[in-house]
């Protein structure tokens, strides 16, 4: 028998997270304040203040209740998905950011978190029936519908991501292998198509095809990372002394190489406090999986931690040349709104499933079984 009870919110993980921020704000500042002074800084700090508020909201609601509306999450992430193709202005290659006057919005980053809700929900109430061919395909095509929306930007770093969410969710709800390792090995032949048939655009194959590139020309990025990281050694040079970020050498330095950053001036140490933190993270989200009260807690949980996951490992191996460069951030560390605000609602959101937790770990209680898609 389960026996549920609501208690306090997992304050172990909120401290870790509050720890990430805070490690961020100073080395988005020793990235940017050569050039920027602390602007970027002020409105990292700005942005971090809306996220906790946020979150102390998100978690204090009964979450319970928002499986339901799986199919609002699905059409709002699509409607505005399709108002940033055309509204946004392109920036690097890619229509990813609407202009807003006094900031930008990056709707794709914010639409993760309605893909996690819209995607658990589906696969929650519908049950055992996800295990059939014909709402195995309905879901997924919920989740590949705004993929490929988000392709077409293109932003493949994000579109990896949803895909990552996907195959988060799907485990947690035990679908079955071949399910799996089905569109897996589509997505592999996709791929190798596309390649052979030259449909990536160029910047996006140089991208891909990282281990070749010429450290002088599209291999600089992370060559500079390398070298940054290395030049820390162990202990590091110490905070505003790193030469790689402070001269401009290494691009990209409070966004998608923070981690070489930090690594230059607090060395092997900085990143293990770093690394230790998220792996802190990671671990309690997977406590939190198997104690959730309810279907849907758990798989909002293992779409969390999917999305998280992924940022932190294709981050850190973009930074140490282990694979492509994707523009992915580093969760509650790099510079950038958009992505900061979403991972704080979504901890948030988690926050509120650990307050209804199990006594015992048991599987989490199902929710009514969807017969309409």
């Amino acid at each position: 028998m389960r026996i549920a009870r609501t208690c306090n919110p997992d304050l172990a993980l909120l401290l870790a997270v509050l720890g990430l921020v805070a490690i961020g704000l100073p080395a988005i500042y020793s990235a940017s304040h050569v050039a920027d002074g602390a602007g970027k800084v002020v409105r990292q700090l700005i942005w971090a203040a809306i996220g906790l508020i946020g979150l102390g909201v998100t978690a204090l609601i009964d979450y319970r209740g928002l499986s339901r509306y799986f199919r609002l999450y699905a059409g709002l992430l699509i409607i505005v998905l399709l108002v940033t193709l055309f509204a946004a202005r392109e920036v690097n290659g890619a229509r990813s950011w609407i202009d807003l006057g006094l900031f930008k919005l990056q709707p794709s980053e914010l639409g993760k978190l309605c893909l996690i809700l819209g995607f658990a929900g589906l696969a929650a109430r519908a049950g055992a029936l996800l295990q059939t061919p014909p709402v195995f395909l309905k879901g997924l095509l919920f989740v590949g519908v705004p993929l490929v929306l988000v392709l077409v930007q293109p932003d493949m770093g994000t579109a990896f991501v949803y895909g990552m969410i996907w195959l988060g969710i799907m485990l947690a709800s035990q679908a079955r292998g071949w399910m799996i390792c089905a569109v897996l090995a589509l997505v592999v032949i996709g791929f190798t198509a596309a390649w052979k048939l030259d449909l990536f655009l160029p910047h996006q194959k140089q991208r891909l095809d990282f281990l070749h590139a010429d450290p002088a020309g599209h291999g600089y990025h992370q060559q500079q990372a390398l070298i940054a990281i290395g030049a820390g050694e162990f202990w590091g040079k110490g905070y505003l002394r790193g030469t790689q970020a402070q001269r401009g050498f290494l691009p990209e330095q409070d966004t998608d190489f923070i981690f070489a950053g930090i690594g230059e001036e607090f060395g092997f140490v900085g990143l293990l406090v770093l690394m230790g933190l998220y792996l802190f993270i990671l671990l309690r989200l997977l406590r939190i999986i198997e104690e959730a009260e309810t279907t849907f807690g758990r798989l909002v949980t293992a779409g969390v931690f999917a999305m998280l996951a992924a940022h932190v490992i294709v981050n850190i191996g973009m930074c140490l040349k282990l694979l492509p460069v994707t523009g992915v951030p580093l969760p509650f560390v790099s510079y950038g709104g958009s992505n900061l605000l979403t991972n704080l609602l979504a901890i948030g959101l988690v926050l509120a499933i650990s307050r209804h937790r199990q006594r015992a770990r048991t599987w989490a209680s199902p929710e009514e079984t969807l017969i309409r898609m």
